[in-house]
């Protein structure tokens, strides 16, 4: 996993300016479903199973994150599935990244746990959470890793993009 934009501390966000305001991100040609799948172009894709994790690319000038997969090697993993995969983030107005836990095995860090959301308001929300109703504004797209490293992201529309 790598991180283009290495200036992140472990806790490292990048707060909304005052005046910002967070709009809910909108993913334009996809959807999710049970917190591991993608649906793109009449395809479920199973992120969790059938993907690795390669990288996170954040540009703070044009307010970009491209968040990138490729298709795994596991005997299971149908090789009819796209060889790349990536979802791209635009109009960022936050980003946090939460460190994984070192006792675990790197081995862990390209395997996404699973996809939701993540609120701030603690007294009923306790780290991620997955919800099939419509997203509250306020809450940042969360995507936890096996590793416990955990990607939170506000932006304004999302894409996601596939390479046969």
């Amino acid at each position: 996993m790598s991180l283009a934009c290495a200036r992140a501390t472990p806790a490292a966000s990048a707060q909304l300016s005052p005046g910002v305001r967070r709009h809910q991100m909108r993913a334009l040609n996809f959807s999710w479903s049970a917190s591991i799948y993608l649906h793109l172009k009449g395809e479920e894709l199973d992120i969790h199973n059938d993907f690795l994790f390669q990288s996170i690319f954040y540009d703070v000038v044009e307010r970009v994150v491209i968040l990138r997969w490729k298709r795994g090697s596991g005997d299971w993993v149908r090789t009819t599935l796209p060889s790349q995969l990536s979802i791209s983030i635009r109009d960022v107005s936050e980003v946090r990244l939460k460190p994984r836990d070192p006792s675990l095995p790197y081995s862990e860090d390209d395997c996404l746990e699973s996809f939701g959301y993540y609120s701030d308001e603690e007294t009923w929300a306790d780290g991620q959470f997955w919800t099939d109703k419509e997203p509250d504004p306020k809450w940042l797209w969360s995507f936890e890793f096996q590793s416990g490293a955990e990607f939170q992201i506000a932006g304004d529309t999302a894409t996601a993009k596939t390479d046969r």
